[in-house]
C-alpha cells in the first residue's frame, strides 16, 4: 500500500514514515502542496496524510483540486493540523473530501490504528472495483457467447432446413429413376421373357437386384440423417423382451439356422424406438455374417460395469481383423466385400450414432474366421 505525506515540515514527514512503517508499506512524500499533487497524479496513491497549513497551497486547496480530478477524487485523504483546529476548520476539511482530521501532535496509538482501517477500507474498495470489473468483463463475455450462440442456432436452423430439402431430394429425385429401371426391366421379364436368352435375362436381373440395393441405401441414408434431429425420449424398456421380439421377427423374415442364445438382460432407459434399431442392427449382422458357418451360433449377454450397462452380440462368423476396428462403425466402411456379405455399410454407422446420442459407447472384438462381439453401453 502507497502512503502521501504531505507537509511542509521534514521532521514531520520522517515522524510518521517512522509511526507507520510496516513491510508492506510504501511512503512517498512531498514538502509543499504543488509538489504533492504531481506526485498525486503520477503514482497510485492509496492513502493522503496532508498537513492544513502549507506556503503557496494549504491542504485545503489541494484536497479540492484532489477530488476533483477523475484519478484521485477516490483516494482516501487525513488531514493533520497543528494550528487550525477549531470546529470550523474541522469541518471544512471534511467538506472538501477529508475522511478524518487529527490534531497535531498526533496521538501515535490513534493515529496507527486510524490509518490502519484507512488501508483495510481502500483495499477493500480496490478490490471491490477489480471484482466488479471482472463481473463486466464475464457478463460481455457472456452477452458476446449468447451472441454467438445464436448465430449458431440460427445456422443450424438454416442447415437443417437445408439437409431436410437434401433428404427430399434424395429421396425424391433418385428414386424415381430407381422406379424407372426396376419397371422397366420388369416389363421386359415379363412381357418379353420368352424372346429373350439366359444371358439376358440375368442381365435383368442383376439390374433389378441393384436396383433393389441402391433402395435399400437410400433407406439407410435417410435413417442416418434423420437421426441427428431426432429428440431422444428415454423410458424404462424390458430389454429382454424387446430382444426377443426383435428375434422372433427376424426368424419370420429371414430364413437362417442359427442358434441364438439369449441370456438375462437388464431393463434399461434409452429411446425405444432407437434402441429397437440397435438391436435390429447388432443381431442382422450377426446372422448374416455366421451363415456360412455349419453351426452359425449367436450369444446375446449384458452386464453392469460401473455406472453403466453394457449389452454385447456374439457370434462365431466371418470376424474381423482387429487392426481395422476403427472402420467398422464409419459411414460405408466394410470389411468384407458385396459379394461376401450383402449390406450397405451404414448399419453399424447408425448404431454408434444412436449409442452416442444416448451418451453410451460401441466398440468390437473379433478374429478372422472366428467371429466377432460387438458391445454397446448405456448410462445406469
Amino acid at each position: 500500500m502507497v502512503i502521501l505525506i504531505i507537509d511542509d515540515k521534514p521532521a514531520n514527514i520522517y515522524a510518521l514514515e517512522k509511526l507507520l512503517e510496516r513491510p508492506e508499506r510504501l511512503f512517498l512524500s512531498a514538502q509543499n502542496g504543488k509538489d504533492g499533487l504531481k506526485i498525486a497524479l503520477d503514482q497510485m496513491i492509496d492513502l493522503i496524510i496532508l498537513d492544513v497549513q502549507m506556503p503557496e497551497i494549504d491542504g485545503f486547496e489541494v484536497a479540492k483540486i484532489l477530488k476533483s480530478n477523475k484519478r484521485t477524487k477516490d483516494v482516501p485523504i487525513i488531514f493533520a493540523s497543528a494550528e487550525k483546529k477549531e470546529r470550523h476548520f474541522i469541518m471544512k476539511g471534511f467538506e472538501e473530501g477529508a475522511i478524518d482530521y487529527l490534531s497535531k501532535p498526533l496521538d501515535p496509538e490513534v493515529t496507527k490504528a486510524k490509518v490502519a482501517v484507512f488501508l483495510k477500507i481502500q483495499l477493500q474498495r480496490k478490490e471491490l472495483i477489480e471484482k466488479n470489473l471482472s463481473l463486466e468483463k464475464a457478463d460481455r463475455q457472456i452477452k458476446e457467447l449468447n451472441s454467438e450462440l445464436q448465430k449458431n442456432l440460427t445456422q443450424l436452423e438454416t442447415t437443417n432446413r437445408e439437409l431436410e430439402s437434401f433428404s427430399y431430394s434424395v429421396s425424391h429425385d433418385l428414386r424415381a429413376p430407381l422406379r424407372i429401371l426396376k419397371g422397366h426391366s420388369g416389363i421386359l421379364l415379363e412381357d418379353y421373357g420368352d424372346r429373350l436368352d439366359d444371358e439376358a435375362k440375368r442381365l435383368l436381373g442383376s439390374i433389378q437386384g441393384n436396383v433393389n440395393k441402391m433402395n435399400n441405401l437410400i433407406d439407410d441414408l435417410l435413417r442416418l440423417s434423420k437421426l441427428g434431429r431426432q429428440q431422444v425420449e428415454k423410458s424404462e424398456i424390458d430389454v429382454a423382451r424387446l430382444v426377443q421380439n426383435i428375434i422372433s421377427e427376424i426368424g419370420s423374415a429371414i430364413h437362417h439356422s442359427a442358434r441364438i442364445i439369449l441370456n438375462p438382460l437388464l431393463p434399461v432407459n434409452a429411446d425405444h424406438s432407437l434402441l429397437t434399431q440397435v438391436w435390429i442392427n447388432l443381431l442382422s449382422n450377426a446372422i448374416k455374417y455366421s451363415t456360412k458357418k455349419e453351426s452359425p451360433q449367436i450369444e446375446i449377454n449384458c452386464i453392469k460395469q460401473g455406472g453403466e450397462t453394457v449389452y454385447s452380440v456374439k457370434d462365431n462368423g466371418a470376424g474381423f481383423n482387429m487392426k481395422y476396428s476403427d472402420k467398422l462403425f464409419g459411414v460405408f466402411q466394410r470389411l468384407h466385400t458385396t459379394s461376401e456379405f450383402e449390406g450397405t455399410g451404414i448399419g453399424l454407422a447408425i448404431v454408434k450414432r444412436i449409442i452416442s446420442k444416448h451418451g453410451g459407447r460401441v466398440w468390437a472384438e473379433g478374429k478372422p474366421d472366428e467371429g466377432a462381439t460387438f458391445y454397446f453401453s448405456l448410462p445406469n
